[in-house]
């Protein structure tokens, strides 16, 4: 029997040694032209990124940055705005976007031409109803299979009841928020105490964009109970502060057909896990073209937005009291973070 166990191990210890790691043979292809152009027709200067694309052993997330090309806007009368290169691909919009008007892009870059259709600019969206419902959001953390590796967190989810008008209904959400935490530091018996009122900036990663439109077989263009973010009960941070609450900070861009119907077939890639039921792994539906060539492929969509931005106080109380949810109506510039001494800052928000 011990001969046996030796033999077998021997022969396992072999097979091991002789396994390769296999590298598919994928063809090196020609880098692309990637537009990253979005536009909001709320802010005085916009930006268009222009980069090449990227192997797929390279290990870099985007290719070099494209300063050499030509950018313009053209409008529907025929007005060419031209964009200078600012910095690292990046190409300045500085005029004022006309909201009557519809426009285009324009790239001309290493011999080729490329155009995007034009689009119109969406009107400013408006948010009929806010609110939030406490949730329990669970979590896989030990994988689908693993039936009791899961997390369970406890928080509020904020949803969206959204009138829309019959043109552009199409919608894109996008937040972050503000932490509120306070502590207390006592030097001595005989000094009085130091109050700290302290603020930092959170980003939430969720994964997917966004995105909001009619039910696509209903006659009501009304969008109920869209849900939004997933905001985590809390009472104090990794290192013992108080916490003081949330400022949201959500902001709801008006998109056209096009720009709405891009972002679905990314979220559609990006939540694909390769079950028998999932989408085709397929381009995203761009409205640019090379104009030049046909065989050229051009990555990314020309987008122009409306936005509108709304704040919220959001702050977990207990499970008898629940939570509190109101709006914020004065909106403060808060810095990325910092703390007072002793002093509240002007935009602190209390239950």
């Amino acid at each position: 029997m011990k001969h046996i166990f030796t033999y077998g191990f021997l022969l396992l210890i072999l097979l091991t040694g002789c396994e390769d790691i296999y590298r598919p043979d994928i063809d090196k292809v020609d880098n692309v032209l990637v537009a990253d152009a979005r536009i909001s027709a709320d802010n005085d200067i916009n930006y268009i990124h222009l980069y090449e694309s990227v192997g797929y052993y390279d290990n870099a997330s985007t290719g070099p940055a494209v300063t050499n090309a030509n950018v313009s806007i053209i409008d529907n009368d025929g007005q060419e705005h031209q964009l200078p290169h600012y910095a690292q691909g990046q190409y300045e919009l500085n005029m004022h976007i006309d909201r009557n008007k519809q426009y285009k892009l324009k790239i001309e870059y290493n011999g080729d031409t490329y155009e995007s259709d034009f689009e119109k600019v969406p009107q400013k969206p408006s948010l009929d109803t806010i609110y939030g419902v406490e949730e329990t959001l669970v979590e896989l953390v030990g994988g689908e299979n693993d039936v009791d590796a899961v997390r369970r967190r406890e928080g509020v989810r904020l949803y969206a009841d959204i009138s829309t008008n019959e043109e552009m209904p199409y919608f894109r959400f996008t937040t972050h928020y503000v932490l509120q935490y306070s502590y207390s530091v006592v030097t001595s018996p005989m000094a009085p105490t130091d109050y700290y009122f302290g603020w930092k900036h959170v980003y939430p990663q969720e994964g997917l964009f966004n995105i909001a439109s009619p039910p696509e077989y209903s006659a009501s263009k009304e969008i109920k109970k869209h849900p939004l973010f997933f905001i985590l009960n809390t009472r104090r941070d990794s290192i013992g502060h108080h916490f003081e609450g949330w400022i949201v900070m959500l902001y709801q861009h008006g998109l056209t057909e096009s720009g709405h119907g891009y972002y679905d077939d990314l979220n559609k890639q990006l939540d694909a896990e390769g079950k028998i039921f999932d989408p085709l792994y397929v381009q995203a539906r761009s409205n640019m073209e090379c104009t030049t060539n046909s065989d050229q492929v051009i990555l990314g969509n020309f987008e122009i937005s409306s936005s509108n931005e709304t704040r919220y106080y959001v702050r977990y109380v207990g499970k008898e009291s629940g939570f509190i949810f109101r709006p914020i109506e004065e909106f403060y510039d808060i810095p990325p973070s910092g703390e007072l001494k002793n002093m509240v800052p002007e935009f602190w928000q209390y239950p």
